[in-house]
């Protein structure tokens, strides 16, 4: 007799855990979701489709926020294995509007990147204050940090997917 139901009830059981530590791990306020939501939002790639990522920990006194579109890496045909940044606009007036009171607007722009000239262009908007009553520090990024992998992939055959 097999006893490969158990396996099953495990893997089930194990899966139910995880998504219940998971609900546990995210301790972000719900007005901080709909913030991200928000700024995710703003974000308008130029050609085709793109995918916001984001990183979110709390700081002294409040929270910080990175924002960027992740790269696009291209699957099968000639450019396989290489990934590209997505040219956007962000509708940065719909993120200032979350603010209710700005008390830093910078914009940070490393033409040679942000080590030498070998590593891509980076700009950073960066928007400090408070949402409610709580300070937050929120960066727009123009592209994703070199230690974050894809957020899509591109297939020869046009398919899109998420990573």
């Amino acid at each position: 007799m097999s006893h490969s139901h158990l396996g099953a009830k495990y893997l089930l059981t194990q899966i139910e855990t995880d998504r219940s530590l998971r609900t546990n791990r995210d301790k972000r306020p719900e007005w901080l979701n709909a913030l991200i939501e928000e700024a995710a939002g703003s974000f308008e790639p130029l050609v085709g489709v793109a995918r916001v990522g984001y990183e979110c920990l709390p700081n002294e006194g409040g929270w910080e926020v990175s924002l960027y579109l992740g790269t696009v890496e291209m699957v099968g045909g000639k450019s396989d294995g290489q990934t590209r940044r997505p040219d956007f606009r962000s509708d940065l007036k719909r993120v200032l509007e979350q603010f209710a009171r700005i008390d830093e607007l910078e914009w940070t722009v490393l033409p040679n990147g942000p080590d030498n000239g070998d590593v891509a262009q980076q700009s950073t908007i960066v928007v400090e204050g408070l949402v409610g009553s709580s300070r937050v520090r929120l960066q727009v990024r123009s592209s994703a940090p070199e230690t974050i992998g894809p957020g899509l992939r591109e297939f020869a055959d046009g398919r899109i997917e998420p990573v």
